[in-house]
């Protein structure tokens, strides 16, 4: 297993983990139609062209030998981050793994990508949001040095669900 910076020559593979990844993670809590368009509103191709873009986004995408994708890591800094308010500081905005691909250390090779450009830009920390309910994103964060700091309203299709916004000082 390899980890490379996404490039837009990757597109489509990005695509396919994105979609791929969210639905297996969400889908039997969430509706059809409400899965449907959060799918096209953030995973399609004009949308991820746009974040590849982005100079202040960073996209890393974890290959195994025959090249499929297993997993991605999305990181924003400055105007990019979704949220503002959060100066001198780095946001994971997504961090998925396919269930096939899960413990075998990617999301900590991800982690460890996120805390080396925090570092590289003198960062003061990282933040994220993850699902009330994403018991073990939850666990797996606290696990990596992440504490509850606030909360937010995400939206998926139409519902609107509670995130909790967790941060590792740096």
């Amino acid at each position: 297993m390899t980890i490379k910076r996404c490039t837009l020559n990757e597109i489509e593979d990005l695509q396919k983990v994105c979609r791929e990844t969210f639905t297996e993670t969400f889908e039997e809590q969430n509706t059809k139609e409400d899965m449907e368009k959060f799918l096209e509103e953030s995973y399609g191709l004009k949308v991820l062209e746009k974040e590849l873009s982005d100079k202040n986004s960073m996209t890393y995408l974890a290959i195994d030998d025959t090249g499929k994708a297993l997993g991605y890591l999305k990181l924003n800094v400055d105007d990019a981050q979704t949220e503002k308010g959060y100066d001198n500081s780095l946001e994971i905005q997504r961090i998925y793994i396919l269930k096939e691909a899960k413990g075998q250390g990617i999301g900590t090779e991800f982690m460890k990508i996120a805390e080396n450009k925090a570092r590289d830009l003198g960062l003061s920390y990282i933040w994220l949001g993850v699902w009330e309910y994403n018991y073990a994103a939850q666990k797996f964060y606290k696990g990596k040095g992440f504490n509850k700091f606030s909360e937010h309203i995400f939206v998926l299709g139409d519902d609107r669900q509670t995130d909790f916004l967790m941060r590792k000082e740096m």
